[in-house]
């Protein structure tokens, strides 16, 4: 989808900024760029919304974050781009989990996964994985949190191709895993020991895989530092005494950067590594610490961890009421578990009973939409103007028909003629802004509806596209393309016109533009 290359690279940079440590730096620019978007719906004010809700999840403002999701849906469905629809929803369910609000987040979910399922943003679908992962290990729903992130590190596709798109879902694998496995520690049962060992051993598996991919430049160190904190959090047990020596070092580096939710998470490993390594007053000390560092929005998962940790600790050294309160955490774990079961087999059966109104959804598109060429048809075309004219809007209409169609279907075939409306709808589609609407109604006619176009708007979008259609004319070594062409009229209620009056009268500029190319 084409996006304005500057902007998206002021917003990549922020995207970066925001999940290492530079939040206030990430928002101030993404402001700067709404501004200048001035609030015009497009694949560029998308992503710039996007990051606003990045940003403000990891400033712990949700809040805003939930404003930059509302902002986004807006955006997604006025392009008609269901892929960042599926990328907002789950910050709103991440945001609203950690600041205990709750929401209807089964509908999310459902939604999400819907939303995902009608994109073809092959970057939007990646960033959708891990969204959906992400929200989902929020949810402590790990079987339905791990396919995700398994998935969109199988794909290479990125939006903004960021340095650190091959680490972040490998490193969410990695501390998904270690969350699953100290769930299960904190059950307490010996019966879950092997499945421990085994959840233990893929999150290293996946921090190494991490520190693989991980590209080597300074601006990588966040994610340096985070496969390396996962890593070692794996091996607490089993080597604590290097883990407190590693642990000690991350936990010092990752002060430096500011970001402070991981920096309790490792606060908290340590206290693990010490109290493994036999260092009962250290350990006690990086127990307090790590709760002191805790942001009030971290993910819940984060302060189970930190305060079972000092709980643990606290017990170990006989602190009053430590092991009373440590036997408490223990049983509400266990409820806190069937309440996760509960909640998994529920989101599973809504995901299933999805599966009709998901039928009604494809179907209510493919009566709007033209089978061969995949875009809209003339159903879709009669609605947009409908609303434009309801609405009181401003619409300029395109109408353009294919030259020599009939001759490339009695010379070439109809096959090739076919391949022809195709490459016209695909060139539509690229030279028509994200908001407008392309059509083909039929035969070799296409429409396209610009939706509050600039006052040249008409003008220069038929300029781009006799530009396109020559340079594919010319460079082609096809023979059925060298005779494309394309005949080009247009009306606009800027005219003066009422929105019944656009198509006869582009219709009547096309005809003549066609008598002048004869």
């Amino acid at each position: 989808m084409a996006a304005d290359a500057p902007l998206t690279a002021r917003i990549a940079a922020a995207m970066t900024a925001a999940q290492s440590g530079g939040q206030a730096t990430a928002a101030a620019e993404i402001e700067a760029i709404r501004a200048e978007l001035g609030g015009v719906p497009s694949y560029t004010l998308a992503a710039a919304e996007y990051v606003r809700g990045v940003t403000a999840h990891h400033a712990s403002d949700a809040d805003e974050a939930l404003r930059a999701v509302d902002a986004l849906i807006e955006v997604a469905r006025a392009i008609d781009e269901p892929g960042w629809e599926a990328n907002a929803l789950p910050i709103r369910i991440i945001n609203l989990a950690r600041s205990g609000r709750g929401g209807d987040t089964v509908n999310d979910l459902v939604g999400a996964e819907a939303a995902l399922n009608r994109t073809r943003d092959a970057g939007l679908i990646a960033w959708a994985h891990t969204g959906l992962g992400y929200a989902y290990d929020v949810l402590r729903l790990f079987e339905l949190c791990i396919p995700h992130y398994e998935l969109a590190t199988q794909l290479d596709d990125d939006v903004f191709e960021l340095a650190e798109s091959l680490a972040i879902d490998r490193l969410n694998l990695a501390e998904t895993y270690l969350r699953w496995a100290h769930e299960l520690e904190r059950l307490g049962d010996p019966l879950y020991a092997k499945e421990i060992e085994e959840r233990l051993a893929s999150a290293a598996y996946w921090a190494r895989e991490a520190e693989r991919v991980i590209v080597d430049d300074e601006s990588q160190e966040f994610w340096k530092l985070s496969a390396r904190l996962w890593l070692a959090a794996a091996a607490t047990e089993q080597d604590p005494e290097q883990a407190v020596g590693e642990l000690t070092e991350i936990r010092d580096e990752i002060s430096k950067l500011g970001e402070t939710e991981r920096l309790a998470i490792a606060g908290a490993y340590l206290a693990r590594a010490l109290r493994a390594n036999g260092q009962a007053e250290q350990a006690k000390a990086a127990a307090d610490r790590a709760a002191a560092d805790l942001i009030p929005l971290a993910d819940p998962a984060t302060h189970i961890l930190v305060l079972q940790t000092r709980s643990e600790i606290d017990a170990l050294d006989g602190t009053p009421g430590s092991l009373a309160g440590l036997a408490y955490a223990r049983s509400v774990a266990r409820g806190w578990w069937k309440e996760r079961q509960r909640a998994l087999n529920a989101v599973r059966h809504a995901l299933a009973a999805h599966d009709l109104p998901a039928r009604h959804d494809a179907e209510w598109h493919a009566a709007r939409q033209d089978p061969l060429t995949g875009v809209g048809n003339r159903r879709a075309m009669d609605e947009r103007l409908t609303a434009a004219r309801d609405s009181g809007r401003a619409v300029t209409l395109l109408a353009l028909d294919v030259d020599d169609l009939k001759i490339v279907n009695d010379t070439f075939g109809h096959a090739r003629g076919d391949e022809l409306l195709q490459v016209v709808a695909n060139l539509l589609v690229e030279q028509a802004r994200a908001t407008d609407a392309v059509v083909r109604s039929g035969g070799d006619e296409f429409f396209v509806v610009l939706d509050q176009p600039d006052a040249k708007g008409g003008a220069q979008l038929a300029e781009r596209i006799r530009v396109a259609v020559e340079a594919i004319a010319a460079t082609t070594e096809k023979p059925w393309l060298r005779r494309l062409g394309l005949s080009i009229g247009y009306a606009a209620t800027a005219e003066g016109l009422g929105v019944e009056q656009l198509v006869p009268r582009a219709d009547r500029r096309l005809y003549e533009d066609k008598q002048r190319n004869a």
